[in-house]
């Protein structure tokens, strides 16, 4: 086999005419197509679109002469073993074969599809006649009809490399593929067209084809296709991605005469992954979701419901020996545990309404002390240990814009938290100043556990809790509601805390109408 031609030099015998007339030619030729098993022996032939019957060597009969001795030459131990070896690598292979007969010489496009993994068969092996071209028609020989064949009539990119590393030829198709044409890309450095990343990857393939242009021979059956991906960088400074699939090729006496290499681009097929591999982790992220929301609830509900269960007990077996004081125990504990049933059923169906956009907001003008206090009480009568929270409003706070049943969420969770990651000792502090011109600012602050710096980017997610905080009850959902009926308000947290000294908790809302 002769070295590939120049470009320059092959574009001048090339005219639109006589190009026509190859591909016209190459598409009479004939296309025998057949299906492999996982082997790679075939399973069924198809000649021009038409099911040959029997087996291989029944089909073969049913070929045109010509095509039959060219296959009974073709279709031997290398074709199953190279049927194989695309199975196993699970990548596109492309080979042209050379047929040599007394009477005259043909070429054949042997294409191997690998199918996807759940299927049947292994391959889809197309065999296209190329050889259909007299050299006097283009005065080129059968291989330089080929590189101008697959240069201007394939969107793949065709490409040979000399075992010293110089491009010898690459098709304009390109130009598709990265936005320069043949001159401009050959003039450009490797890294001015292809990221950081796939430069190593090349790199490291071309050294580990060195020692086989050391040794200078290579078998036909011993040569096996590098599939890699490479990331391009066009013109434009879009992105498109191309698999590679790169062999060394040899002449009559087996002697290395360089690489060369297909060049696909799979941008959509990338993309298609991404957005697979995507939904695939948005699929994971709901379950786990879903796995937190069940063992979360069911936690929460188990304590309140066991507390009201063992007073419907208590009462169903000893209402007539129960004194008055006992009775009325019993009856404060359960409506206790019912208040809290119905918290964390308020923090559900928050965070569900607001991840669907459907949060009612229904603000009215009000007075924040009224509002301030009404919570404070609510936390009081939730308590087993009331009277915690210290309350102080300054001077200057009077009324503002706020959806009542919203403030009182923000306020229950966040005095809540204080309290329940709090000494039963130590009161939380819940303070109301003016802030800047236009706000209102509110001040939760305790002397509890604190939130540990590593946590402190998640404590807003749903049913996220703070490493330190896992031995207190807890659903995880309380910030979280906090967060979701700020963002209705226009209003904003900011959180300082210190594992030793506590955390202080700052909400501003401002005072106007915020619809």
């Amino acid at each position: 086999m002769k070295t590939p031609p120049d470009i320059e030099n092959l574009r001048p015998q090339f005219t639109p005419e006589n190009q026509r007339a190859l591909i016209s030619e190459i598409q009479d030729s004939g296309l025998l197509t057949c299906y492999t098993g996982k082997d790679g022996s075939p399973l069924g032939f198809y000649f021009n679109g038409a099911a040959l019957e029997g087996g291989l060597a029944d089909c073969l009969r049913q070929l045109p002469a010509p095509w039959q001795a060219a296959m009974d030459y073709l279709i031997n131990e290398d074709f199953y073993k190279r049927n194989l070896d695309a199975i196993r690598q699970k990548r596109l292979e492309e080979a042209v074969e050379v047929v040599a007969r007394q009477e005259n010489t043909s070429l054949f496009l042997v294409s191997r599809f690998p199918l996807s993994p759940g299927s049947e068969t292994g391959l889809l092996v197309t065999i296209r006649d190329i050889s259909g071209i007299s050299e006097s028609r283009l005065k080129l020989s059968g291989s330089d009809v080929l590189f101008d064949l697959v240069a201007d009539n394939m969107s793949d990119v065709f490409c040979v490399v000399s075992t010293s590393g110089k491009v010898t030829f690459l098709s304009p198709s390109i130009r598709a593929l990265t936005g320069y044409a043949v001159e401009e890309l050959l003039s450009r450095p490797l890294s001015g067209i292809v990221s950081p990343d796939s430069i190593e990857i090349v790199n490291r393939i071309w050294e580990e084809y060195q020692p086989l242009f050391a040794a200078g021979k290579i078998s036909k059956s011993e040569i096996r296709p590098v599939c890699f991906e490479v990331k391009f960088i066009r013109k434009d400074n879009s992105v498109r991605w191309a698999e590679v699939s790169s062999s060394p090729f040899i002449d009559a006496d087996n002697n290395i005469q360089g690489v060369h290499g297909m060049i696909r681009d799979i941008t959509d097929r990338k993309t298609r992954q991404e957005a697979m591999s995507t939904s695939l982790q948005h699929e994971i992220e709901l379950s786990q979701v879903k796995s937190r929301y069940i063992s979360t609830v069911s936690h929460e509900f188990r304590t309140p419901l066991s507390i009201i269960y063992s007073n419907l007990q208590l009462l169903e077996k000893y209402r007539f020996e129960l004194d008055e004081e006992t009775i009325h125990d019993a009856f404060e504990l359960s409506r206790m545990a019912v208040k809290s049933l119905l918290r964390v059923l308020d923090k559900v169906t928050i965070i569900d309404a607001s991840g669907k956009g459907k949060l009612d907001f229904k603000p009215s003008l009000c007075k924040v002390h009224e509002l301030c206090q009404a919570v404070v009480d609510e936390m009081n009568e939730m308590e087993l240990v009331p009277n915690r929270i210290d309350l102080t409003i300054a001077d200057g706070v009077d009324t503002a814009f706020i959806d009542e049943n919203l403030f009182r969420h923000i306020f229950i969770n966040l005095l809540q938290n204080a309290l329940n990651y709090s000494d039963k000792k130590q009161n939380v502090s819940f303070s109301v100043y003016p802030g800047e011109k236009g706000y209102i600012n509110f001040k939760v602050a305790d002397k509890g556990i604190g939130v540990p710096p590593q946590d402190m980017q998640f404590i807003f997610d749903p049913f996220y809790r703070a490493s330190n905080s896992r031995h207190a009850k807890g659903s995880g959902l309380g910030l979280a509601v906090v967060k979701a009926c700020l963002q209705l308000h226009n209003g904003e947290i900011f959180v300082e805390s210190d594992p030793v000294k506590g955390s202080i908790f700052t909400v501003v809302i401002p005072v106007g109408n915020t619809e």
